[in-house]
């Protein structure tokens, strides 16, 4: 009997779409079907593989508003913010790279030393199959960079997509289909991270995971069980320094929109917000005020939108309460909003707020925004870079 992966919507709980588990025991032979393909693929030049990766261009523009549609069913996001954080990005790094590979791939001249009496080059060859593994955040656009730069290059691919979010990378299959390219050349398998790990332990040639600095410590270690080369982003605690020459509405602004897209589930988030003492009471004013430019559940554009995943809701209420515990005061928010089902949680605004706290040391991931006063430019610098985290950042001045 087939075995089905049910996909629910964070805003209403309610299921919204099945697709067929993969069995562990089925991941190599996909892989090895991949094989094949690349075989193919990779025979082909560059300029008769951008012949149909044009193909899958036109039809991601022509499907873009159904794409989103499906990722804000898996996500709770607007549609506003799928198609423009997820289809339009994704839209974005096929349309570079239709331009650049070959510019990036072709042959660069190199030095032999200490080989005097030679000459060197670099050539770029297809690496094989590519696996990704691919977080619920960005569900889209976050597949679809490795998987476009893997085609690109001449590799075939096989997705290993986020069990919150199946049907989102069902949809890689479709577009596949629809765009005419290659049979086998882009695969998915669906399930829990045992059929990721068996994705791991297939034989595939590069790997590719975006999630958890945790979970991606483990994908490294296993991958270099078989020295498999592993591309990896993980978490971010990632900080936004506001300096005494800033434009500070601007500034505000665009702290709440780094702290509240996506309900603040980005691995670049602003989730640390240094201000300095000559601008700081002025600037949480401004800040206050743009808080009411979001909402909650409202099911629009201007919402936040819900936690993907419930655990993410422990996650970010433990680390609320730690900084109270330690003296941080919430001036907006700080509770679970009241939804039907409990996934939701007011956009929140804390100050008084220091590197004791886990709001400050670990990643949050979600809609929180501490505000930390510092003496100046030094001092903000210093404590930016206090942290175990070094994804993302940003000054204002």
């Amino acid at each position: 009997m087939t075995e089905m992966l049910t996909s629910y919507d964070p805003r209403t709980g309610l299921a919204v779409g099945t697709v067929e588990l993969t069995p562990v025991e089925a991941v190599p032979e996909v892989v090895e079907r991949s094989r094949k393909a690349f075989t193919s693929w990779s025979s082909l030049s560059h300029a008769e593989r951008r012949v149909h990766l044009r193909r899958l261009k036109k039809v991601m523009l022509e499907d873009g508003e159904h794409i989103a549609s499906v990722i804000r069913s898996e996500t709770g996001k607007s549609i506003e913010a799928a198609y423009a954080t997820d289809v339009l990005t994704s839209l974005s790094v096929l349309d570079f790279y239709l331009r650049k590979a070959e510019k990036i791939l072709r042959p660069r001249r190199g030095g032999s030393w200490p080989y005097i009496s030679t000459k060197g080059w670099t050539e770029y060859h297809p690496r094989g199959v590519a696996g990704v593994i691919s977080p619920n955040n960005y569900p889209f656009f976050l597949t679809m960079i490795p998987l476009v730069t893997s085609l690109a290059a001449g590799c075939s691919v096989v997705v290993k997509p986020s069990e919150i979010t199946p049907l989102t990378g069902a949809l890689l299959v479709d577009l596949a289909r629809k765009a005419e390219l290659p049979e086998d050349l882009i695969q998915v398998v669906q399930g829990d991270g045992s059929v990721g790990e068996a994705l791991i332990d297939s034989p595939v040639d590069v790997l590719a995971f975006t999630g958890s600095t945790r979970v991606g410590k483990i994908v490294a270690a296993r991958a270099a069980e078989g020295l498999i080369p592993v591309v990896l982003e993980l978490g971010g605690n990632d900080a936004m320094v506001v300096l005494e020459d800033a434009d500070i509405k601007q500034a505000a602004r665009a702290a709440l929109w780094g702290g509240m897209l996506n309900g603040g589930q980005a691995c670049t988030s602003v989730e640390r917000l240094y201000v300095v003492d000559e601008i700081y009471d002025e600037f949480t004013t401004e800040l206050e005020k743009a808080f009411d430019l979001v909402t909650v559940a409202s099911d629009d554009k201007r919402d936040v939108g819900p936690f993907i995943h419930a655990p993410q809701r422990d996650i970010v209420e433990a680390h609320v309460n730690d900084a109270v515990a330690k003296g941080a005061r919430v001036i907006r928010g700080g509770q679970p909003a009241v939804t039907p089902t409990g996934l939701y949680y007011e956009p929140t605004l804390m100050v008084d707020v220091d590197h004791s706290m886990l709001i400050t040391q670990d990643e949050t991931f979600g809609p929180v925004l501490p505000v930390i006063r510092v003496r100046d430019e030094a001092e903000a610098l210093q404590l930016a870079n206090d942290n175990r985290f070094g994804l993302h950042g940003s000054v204002w001045t």
